[in-house]
Order: structure tokens, then sequence, then C-alpha cells
């Protein structure tokens, strides 16, 4: 049994570091200053999950005039039950860009993505993780994304897609 449970112990250490993970900073790209968008708000469903019994998604709910609360809703199969995970987030814009600053029960670290709002649709890119530059300050740190943020290697490879669910 034991021998069983090696193979598959060294597939779960091998997924979590293959896994990416957007990069994790001590301050926001700046303070929460761009207002909350309407057509951000809703229950959106990952792109792909559309048929699944029990899909992925996030109800996407205004906190207050300038941040969001984001409740993420993981289908675990094991427990036959949805996990939440509770973000705060605000928007960030540089030049023509936006980036949602996301923390994780509102305290702690931020985790940076790229947003792109579409038509009933956005998709997120994870800044990586392999910046190895740490911020103190928001200045520095939205100076370092506006000099790397059109580099394609400044995200992780994959793309989050959602889409609007009724």
């Amino acid at each position: 049994m034991k021998k069983n449970l090696i193979p598959l112990f060294i597939l779960a250490i091998v997924m979590v570091i293959l896994t990416a993970c957007p990069y994790a900073s001590q301050v926001p790209i700046d303070t929460p200053s761009v207002k909350v968008q309407n057509p951000l708000l809703g229950k959106w469903i990952k792109a792909g999950d559309e048929s699944n019994a029990n899909p992925n998604y996030f109800v996407i709910t205004k906190n207050d005039d300038f941040k969001y609360k984001i409740i993420k809703n993981e289908y675990n199969s094991y427990d036959s039950a949805y996990k939440e995970t509770i973000y705060i987030s605000h928007i960030s814009k540089i030049d023509n860009l936006e980036f949602m600053n996301m923390q994780q029960d509102g305290t702690g670290d931020f985790y940076l993505y790229k947003i792109v709002l579409g038509q009933n649709e956005f998709s997120l890119f994870e800044v990586t993780d392999n910046i190895d530059e740490k911020f103190t300050a928001s200045p520095d740190l939205k100076a370092f994304i506006k000099k790397n943020m059109n580099l394609s290697f400044f995200y992780n490879k994959d793309e989050e897609k959602y889409t609007r669910s009724n």
C-alpha cells in the first residue's frame, strides 16, 4: 500500500512546483482610486467549465466605491462541496492597462493580475512570480510594472478566461 502512495506523493510535489502562482507584493500598485466598474460585478464561470455540473466560478460584488469583494468558488469532488476563498481587490491603471490588486481576506500580500474586460467576459493574466525584486513602496512597484508590463514573459503563460453567468 505504501509503495502505491509514493508515486502519487511525488506527482503531487511536482504538480505544486510546476503550478505557477501570481507575484505577491507587500504593497499594492497604488491606493484604490479607480471606481468600481459595474460591468465587472456578477457571477463569472471559468471558460470551459460552463457545461460541468459543478463549475469553478467567481462572484464579484462592490465592497465600497473603489474596492471589490471577490468570492472564488472551487468545487472539491472529494468533499462534494465548494470551497470559498474571499479576496478584497481594487483596480490600478497604468497607461492603457488595468491590474487587479487582490488580497486574500483583505489582509497580507497583494496578488497582481492584469485584467482585460470584454463584452460579458474577462481574462486574467498572472504577473509572474519569477520576479526577484521586492518592493516596500507602491510608486517603486508601479514604476517597475510600467517598465515591464508589455513584455510577454512578465506574465505566467496561462490566461484564465471567465464568462458572465446569468
